[in-house]
């Protein structure tokens, strides 16, 4: 079974926050990930894999996600150290101990 946590590599405790705050945001707005997708023109595994942090948002594409959910580009920034340290420290676990890699999809961070 494929691990849903992001890569060392490709992800940070910053890249999971605002992949946090692009799903929150788009519930708020009551989009679904297929029409959020449909709007930037990819995939809903695509968005799927934003909102889970295992893809990295590009800065071109954080922007357009802001104008299709309304939102300031800061938005996504905002009240971010609160959480970063959160989030360190599971990726931590994660590289540390097997045991955590893998997460069933009952799992959420």
């Amino acid at each position: 079974m494929k691990s849903l946590l992001p890569n060392k590599k490709s992800c940070t405790a910053k890249d999971l926050y605002i992949a946090k705050k692009i799903r929150e945001r788009r519930i708020e707005k009551e989009i679904k990930q297929h029409e959020l997708a449909k709007a930037l023109g990819v995939t809903p595994q695509q968005i799927f894999k934003y909102e889970k942090g295992i893809d990295r948002v590009s800065a071109s594409r954080l922007q357009e996600i802001s104008k299709i959910l309304s939102v300031p580009i800061n938005f996504f920034y905002q009240n971010a150290e609160e959480d970063y340290f959160f989030l360190e420290e599971i990726i931590v676990k994660v590289e540390v101990d097997p045991k955590f890699r893998q997460f069933s999809s009952k799992n959420k961070l």
